[in-house]
């Protein structure tokens, strides 16, 4: 079977963060200094553009669902949200929350939890403000992993985002909003804001990006070949999209 455009790209991310999974390190981002601890997906100017996009203040409960290493929710917290909680399937990434929480000085107001989705959540955790970075590519439904990071970047049959939007109402209060980030180049954006409608919520583009990537960084595949412009460019799209209960 050939190999698509967004699986190229998404094994060359993989590969990109290969050397950081292994042994951790720093990161810089937003004006400060972050602690990637092993096999935790390293932040980049992707969760920067997201985490400025949103609308963060005081008052806000907030809730990340796959936080990494804590960029979002620590930023959340120093913005002044009433309560922030931040999850993810990966104990290594919520041991990486709470250290780059305590290290910015918000150790107090972030609570970190090891949660399959919402599975760890209670039934009266309820938030204003849900968002969610997850997987971009939508992968085939048959692809299995060959390292658990991989589900970082590969959701086989959207299944995470089918179960995303089919968990999340108890959590989100009357008037709440969810943020979440896409790829137009590497998933399919139109079936998320399809089973989203499907499940009661208006949906509205909030924010677009664009991105250029030699397509020799990537290494010549014949999908990227394919994509590349008569530069030797190719283009990611991204979006963020808000979601909203009717």
């Amino acid at each position: 079977m050939d190999r698509t455009f967004a699986e190229d790209v998404g094994d060359w991310l993989v590969a990109q963060a290969d050397d950081l999974l292994k042994v951790g390190g720093t990161k810089q981002l937003m004006g400060l200094n972050w602690t990637v601890l092993p096999e935790v997906w390293p932040p980049d100017p992707a969760t920067e553009v997201f985490t400025s996009s949103l609308p963060l203040g005081p008052g806000t409960r907030f809730l990340e669902i796959g936080c990494g290493a804590g960029v979002t929710s620590v930023m959340a917290a120093r913005s002044g949200c009433e309560r922030v909680v931040a999850a993810d399937i990966n104990p290594a990434a919520v041991a990486n929350t709470e250290l780059n929480a305590k290290a910015h000085d918000v150790g107090h107001k972030v609570e970190a939890l090891t949660s399959d989705l919402f599975h760890e959540l209670g039934p009266d955790d309820v938030f204003d403000l849900i968002v969610s970075n997850p997987p971009l590519v939508r992968a085939r439904e048959d692809r299995t992993y060959d390292r658990p990071i991989e589900q970082s970047v590969f959701d086989p049959g959207y299944s995470i985002h089918q179960r995303f939007f089919q968990e999340v109402k108890p959590h989100l209060v009357e008037g709440g909003r969810i943020y979440m980030n896409t790829s137009d180049t590497m998933g399919d954006p139109q079936a998320i804001v399809a089973l989203a409608v499907r499940m009661g919520f208006l949906v509205r583009k909030h924010h677009s990006n664009r991105i250029e990537i030699p397509g020799a960084l990537i290494g010549w595949t014949p999908a990227i070949a394919a994509a590349a412009n008569e530069h030797g460019m190719v283009h990611i799209e991204s979006s963020i999209y808000e979601f909203q209960l009717i």
